[in-house]
């Protein structure tokens, strides 16, 4: 039994590494909504500052608005990209731990497999002890 030991042992291991890789991507993918969230937040601060001040900061707005716009599809890209790479490391997650499973189920039918040997064996022994003090028995009557 113990190769299926050492096989589930490697197996549950390699799932670990799996989701450790999953929260660090979820972690990033955090991140990105949290900067994408944050440039929201300072357009609407230099959108307002721009209507209460004409002239220079507001000539100034527009270029800060292109750049700004730039920068949006960039953090909506990366999210997208993010996105997909959890998706993915999810499915990845899935497999091993349907995989994990397999071999644990396996596992657990041959140690049933072999118990229930066990206890016909154990039960032919007692048998057969029955039989030969029953055998002893009748020759001594």
């Amino acid at each position: 039994m113990r190769p299926f030991d050492t096989l589930i042992e490697l197996s549950e291991n390699q799932l670990d590494e799996k989701r450790k890789r999953l929260a660090i991507l979820e972690e990033r993918l955090a991140a990105a909504q949290a900067q994408r969230v944050a440039l929201d937040e300072e357009q609407a601060q230099e959108q307002q500052i721009a209507s209460q001040e004409v002239g220079v900061v507001g000539f100034a707005y527009g270029a800060y608005a292109a750049r700004l716009v730039q920068r949006r599809t960039d953090a909506d890209q990366a999210i997208a990209k993010l996105a997909q790479s959890v998706e993915e490391q999810r499915e990845i997650v899935r497999e091993a731990f349907a995989e994990l499973k397999r071999y644990e189920m396996a596992h657990e039918a041959r140690l049933a497999k072999a118990r229930k040997e066990q206890e016909a064996k154990d039960q032919m022994e007692q048998d057969e002890i029955a039989g030969n003090l029953l055998r002893r028995k009748n020759e001594r009557l």
